[in-house]
């Protein structure tokens, strides 16, 4: 019992002695935090994927190709103003209905405020050409601008990215 207990405590009190003379050593304080006022970056769930058919069939014969938006990524410098560039690459695989080189794809780039407040969007319209194997991609580059580093303190944003879609496409997303 009571060996036990000591044995316990003097384990605890090495443990905790070596972290604090760990912290000690450092040069800086492990425990800062920088607020960084730098867009967060997202692809909106249902909206990342867009399975476009050809005419009013359903079935897998009737894709015409599946898009899907990936590897976002964000990177901004701060000063007087906020300035940011999201990233992302568009993917195509062309379905068995697919006739054709070219694809132009629709897509939207959201500004929103505090997690509610859309502040701006913008449609963007990209062209890709498929490969012999049935496959396209294209890289995207947006610019996002906060004009003052005070807004850009006293607000939380996000850029939330999607495909431009029909009501049905976004049905047909949700539910498969």
């Amino acid at each position: 019992g009571r060996s036990f207990e000591r044995v316990s405590m003097f384990t605890r009190f090495v443990f905790v002695s070596a972290l604090l003379l760990t912290l000690v050593g450092c040069n800086k304080n492990p425990l800062e935090v920088t607020v960084s006022r730098c867009f967060g970056v997202a692809v909106i769930g249902d909206l990342g994927t867009l399975v476009k058919f050809q005419g009013e069939g359903r079935t897998t014969e009737d894709v015409e190709y599946t898009a899907s938006i990936m590897d976002i990524s964000s990177s901004c410098t701060e000063a007087e103003d906020v300035r940011a560039q999201t990233e992302f690459t568009i993917g195509l695989q062309a379905g068995p209905a697919h006739a054709g080189n070219n694809v132009n794809v629709e897509y939207f780039v959201a500004v929103v405020k505090d997690n509610s407040q859309i502040i701006s969007k913008r449609v963007f319209e990209t062209t890709l050409r498929f490969d012999g194997s049935g496959n396209a991609q294209s890289r995207e580059v947006i610019s996002q601008y906060i004009p003052t580093i005070e807004q850009a303190r006293r607000y939380n944003y996000e850029v939330l990215v999607g495909f431009q879609m029909e009501a049905d496409e976004a049905v047909f997303n949700m539910v498969r």
